[in-house]
């Protein structure tokens, strides 16, 4: 399927996979307003994602963040979106989604567990194993959805000179705007 590269650019993939580093600086090299998901819920509800799921649960914040998808998604202004890492297991979402062009930054479990294992994210409290299993299971979901993928173990900078090329822009232009 064709998507529209000159429309919205969502980030998707797991909790550390880079979103929220490489979105802003790619929103920045594409002169384009950034929305993270997550900190658009926490900034509505006024209450940290832990604290929304032991309050509401974890359905009640899937159904805030396809809300608040659509919601951005219906502006005229281009943007970058960095999804939540689960946001791909609804169906809603992945209707919301398909015709912009999503780019999945993947890594290896190891390098996002480091990134993240120490956190207070609800769902790194269950452990590695959880959070392996999780991340396997969501791989079908993030290849279906994306438009490609890039590999997030890499430094930011170069993640997004590599997003500008495939996305027909000059990769040596973003490394000179930093």
């Amino acid at each position: 399927m064709l998507r529209n590269i000159n429309g919205h650019v969502l980030l998707t993939g797991m909790m550390g996979s880079g979103k929220s580093t490489v979105g802003p600086k790619l929103a920045e090299a594409l002169h384009r307003p950034f929305y993270d998901l997550d900190e658009e819920i926490v900034s509505t509800v006024t209450l940290s994602i832990p604290e929304i799921f032991e309050r509401y649960g974890e359905a009640r914040f899937r159904e805030w963040e396809s809300g608040k998808l659509s919601q951005i998604l219906s502006q005229s202004t281009s943007v970058v979106i960095a999804l939540g890492g689960g946001s791909l297991g609804q169906e809603k979402v992945l209707s919301l989604i398909q015709d912009y062009c999503v780019i999945w930054l993947d890594c290896p479990t190891e390098t996002l567990w480091q990134r993240v294992g120490d956190s207070t994210r609800p769902l790194v409290q269950k452990g590695l194993e959880a959070f392996r299993q999780m991340h396997l299971e969501r791989r079908a979901a993030y290849a279906q959805a994306a438009t490609w993928q890039v590999d997030s173990a890499q430094d930011p900078d170069v993640i997004v000179c590599t997003i500008m090329q495939r996305l027909g822009a000059n990769g040596d232009e973003y490394r000179n705007f930093n």
